[in-house]
């Protein structure tokens, strides 16, 4: 009776394991657990060449993990390349000098982020340290082992551009985008971090519905690219997510997380992961005092903000992040 009885119960936790295991089949696991973020990011370059970081610009929080990002020990020995869509290629001279260490004066330097066809979107500080701090790491490293750090923004002569018309043929951002990293990074078997915003780096396209960094980089290089999202994924809302330490790593595919809406797609088909900083939404703001201070760039900003928006610059409706213009 008794052998009669565990044999029972046996067969119904077999037939219990079963069930479960077709839910999980049919629905997907409900949760994933969340990881360590660098040590996860960093695993992921075992499996693709390519990572890209999906960020919500001037993110207070983003850059914060950046820094910690790239000053982590292990980074050097996973990564050879950062790609960063705040720099403008025509200054990857600059930029060369800069990293490998030469003495380059702010006024030059500066042109890397002022002079892409975002107006003021890289005045915010979080995108200088970046780079700054990438130069510190290229200091304790062997020139052999130095970091290429590559701007991704195509060149822009914005004395040649006078109208919207004109700024818009000058802005084709993801075809020059993945043309580059096709060239620099994939044909040349190299390994790299890729910043961008999240409409550029989407597996499928963007929300729009048309082709973004990533899917044209995949139709040629199938699974070559690892996207992490920062922002657009409910997670940061998440009890699941939001009790774990930050920051956090957590896999998308096959997840309650995973089916969440995504500008009318699943995560899990945008993004193989989400990565949460914590629940600040703190903004890091350009030091709009030194703008103003420079004289001749904020009579510039005015100029460019003026033709792609359509208004000046109203400080206060970009601290509110409001639309630029009313």
């Amino acid at each position: 009776m008794f052998f009669r009885r565990r044999r029972s119960w046996f067969l119904l936790l077999l037939a219990a394991g079963v069930v479960l295991l077709g839910f999980e089949a049919k629905f997907g696991r409900e949760e994933a657990a969340p990881e360590p973020a660098i040590p996860a990011l960093l695993r992921a370059f075992d499996h693709h060449p390519l990572v890209m970081l999906g960020e919500s610009h001037w993110s207070r929080a983003s850059g914060e993990f950046y820094l910690s990002l790239v000053r982590a020990p292990e980074f050097p020995d996973r990564v050879n390349t950062v790609v960063l869509e705040c720099g403008s290629s025509q200054y990857q001279p600059v930029l060369d000098r800069y990293m490998n260490g030469e003495d380059v004066p702010f006024e030059q330097l500066s042109q890397v982020w002022r002079n892409t066809s975002k107006t003021i979107s890289w005045d915010s500080p979080i995108y200088a340290n970046l780079i700054t701090a990438l130069r510190d790491v290229n200091r304790g490293l062997p020139p052999t082992r130095r970091l290429r750090v590559l701007a991704a923004a195509p060149p822009i002569d914005w004395n040649r551009i006078h109208t919207r018309a004109e700024w818009l043929e000058a802005s084709g951002e993801d075809k020059w985008f993945a043309e580059l990293i096709q060239r620099e990074v994939l044909d040349k078997k190299r390994k790299a971090l890729v910043i961008m915003g999240a409409n550029h780096v989407t597996h499928g396209g963007n929300w729009r519905d048309t082709d973004d960094t990533t899917s044209l980089l995949e139709k040629h290089n199938p699974h070559s690219v690892y996207v992490a999202m920062l922002w657009g994924i409910p997670g940061g809302s998440d009890p699941a997510i939001t009790r774990n330490p930050v920051p956090s790593l957590t896999a998308l595919g096959d997840t309650r997380l995973g089916r969440a809406d995504y500008y009318g797609r699943h995560a899990e088909d945008v993004a193989d992961a989400f990565l949460y900083l914590g629940r600040s939404e703190e903004i890091a703001f350009p030091d709009w005092a030194a703008l103003q201070a420079d004289k001749k760039y904020w009579a510039e900003l005015q100029r460019r903000h003026q033709i792609q928006f359509g208004c000046p610059i109203d400080i206060n409706r970009w601290n509110r992040q409001d639309r630029p213009c009313p």
